[in-house]
């Protein structure tokens, strides 16, 4: 099984999806990638104040992994809050003390530009595409 169908299965059975006042749905998702042994997350929308509790969520349950890498893709995210992205500092801070090396890829320059306002880009290794990631 590739890696895209592994995502796409996972999509369909961890999906978080609800619209909210008329906006585009956001999704979190949360899979296993079984063959590279990587836990990944893939965040789709707006990371802003009406999704902050549900990314909050999410991170949560990306520490609770037997996996030791967590992958949080955040490529088809147009937009995070500087709140959203403080939440990445403990996030990683987590992940550390429990022995798991949490990763981002990114790839728009909308969410690598709050991520370096916010000092928090230079915490994280860059990792330009979901395969440079998961290899390693």
């Amino acid at each position: 099984m590739s890696l895209v169908t592994e995502h796409q299965h996972a999509e369909q059975l961890h999906r978080l999806a609800r619209p909210q006042h008329g906006r585009d749905i956001r999704r979190l998702t949360q899979q296993d990638s079984v063959r590279r042994g990587c836990a990944v997350a893939r965040v789709e929308g707006e990371l802003d104040a009406a999704l902050y509790d549900d990314f909050y969520d999410l991170l949560c349950r990306c520490m609770h992994t037997d996996r030791s890498i967590v992958v949080l893709d955040l490529r088809a995210a147009g937009f995070m809050s500087i709140r959203s992205a403080a939440l990445l500092v403990s996030a990683k801070a987590d992940a550390a003390a429990r022995g798991l090396d949490l990763r981002l890829v990114c790839g728009r320059k909308e969410v690598e530009r709050v991520l370096e306002v916010t000092g928090v880009r230079p915490l994280f290794r860059h990792y330009p595409t979901m395969r440079a990631a998961l290899g390693g």
